[in-house]
């Protein structure tokens, strides 16, 4: 497992190349990093590998077997300047920077690396020393084959999930949580980008309803603390059978509850990504949104999208467009696609 940076003493292998990774800023964005950051490290197996990331981000970074060390960003003008000296510290020969922002590559630059290797744009060229011009099929495929051409990568040399160690205590701790004696399944009624990726909370409940009368199932409501009240409408609607842990548990906490799960059904969000990231079944809603761009990764992920309509990698918050294409998705079609990923043996 990765450890901070303070507490790295030696390199693995004498002469090993030493580098540092500067992580994307949300959840779901550094699990779709992670098929090709899982093949950087197969391809440099003696490489001593650090990521540079938020906060915010940094944990899912330490359940990820494939790196070194993981240096969190601090905040604040000290912050800065205490992250440039722990960058300096490292001696590293070489960054990858997988944001597109002119601070992801500044830092690298203050701290003296020599080799610094990024997409150009938002006026940060001259801190780069090799820029990447993204080809055709990386522009127009999946986010994951952006990555890899930023990482010297090769899109069909990518890895397939899971990606992501739970540390046994948080395991333990998620087994305490959650019956013994019947299938879990989870979902995430909320997303961060807002109402436009959000699938009706009633429509959800109606899901659960039937996974609990008809399979037997126990539906862990899951999400963060801005999803609390589309978590507890929909806690409410399924009524006996709900589990609502919305805002209860650290990241460390909800991997271990999801790697429990038979399945896991969410909007486009961090923590359909996490799933997918663990190796769990998932089925991912999709509206207006591109799931060509965002898909979660792994061939036990299903999605289901909206017909007929427009799709782009970005969309406005909330739009009565998007509502209402993610109310044409109908309950059927997702209660359907969570029985096809449950395990024959675990329905009654």
């Amino acid at each position: 497992m990765p450890v901070s940076p303070e507490s790295v003493t030696s390199k693995p292998c004498a002469g090993a190349p030493r580098l540092l990774v500067v992580s994307l800023s949300w959840l779901g964005d550094c699990v779709l990093a992670m098929p090709a950051m899982a093949a950087f490290r197969r391809r440099l197996p003696h490489a001593h590998i650090t990521i540079l990331s938020k906060p915010s981000v940094a944990p899912i970074w330490f359940l990820f077997p494939g790196i070194d060390a993981v240096i969190p960003l601090r905040k604040g003008l000290g912050g800065m300047l205490d992250t440039i000296r722990l960058v300096k510290a490292g001696s590293y020969d070489f960054a990858y920077i997988l944001p597109n922002s002119f601070r992801s590559a500044w830092i690298p630059w203050l701290a003296g690396i020599p080799g610094r290797r990024g997409v150009p744009g938002q006026g940060r060229r001259w801190l780069l020393t090799e820029s990447v011009q993204l080809s055709e099929s990386a522009r127009s495929g999946h986010q994951s084959h952006e990555i890899a051409e930023v990482l010297h990568l090769a899109p069909d040399n990518l890895e397939s999930p899971p990606f992501l160690i739970v540390p046994e205590e948080d395991r333990a701790r998620a087994r305490g949580l959650v019956p013994d004696n019947r299938p879990c399944v989870a979902f995430f009624p909320g997303a961060a980008h807002g109402p436009a990726k959000r699938w009706p909370a009633d429509r959800f409940a109606s899901v659960g309803r039937q996974l609990v009368a008809e399979q037997g199932c126990c539906v862990l409501v899951l999400g963060g603390k801005a999803d609390k009240p589309v978590c507890d409408e929909v806690a409410a609607g399924i009524g006996v059978g709900a589990i609502n842990l919305v805002g209860e548990t650290a990241l460390n906490e909800l991997a271990g509850l999801l790697g429990l799960c038979r399945v896991v059904v969410a909007n486009d969000s961090g923590g359909m990504h996490l799933a997918a990231g663990l190796g769990v079944g998932v089925v991912g809603i999709f509206g207006l949104t591109d799931p060509g761009k965002t898909a979660p990764v792994g061939a036990r992920s299903q999605v289901l999208c909206a017909e007929g309509v427009p799709r782009a990698r970005d969309i406005a918050r909330d739009s009565a467009e998007a509502r209402a294409a993610m109310e044409s998705i109908p309950v059927e079609k997702v209660y359907q696609a969570v029985l096809s990923q449950l395990p024959v043996g675990s329905r009654q």
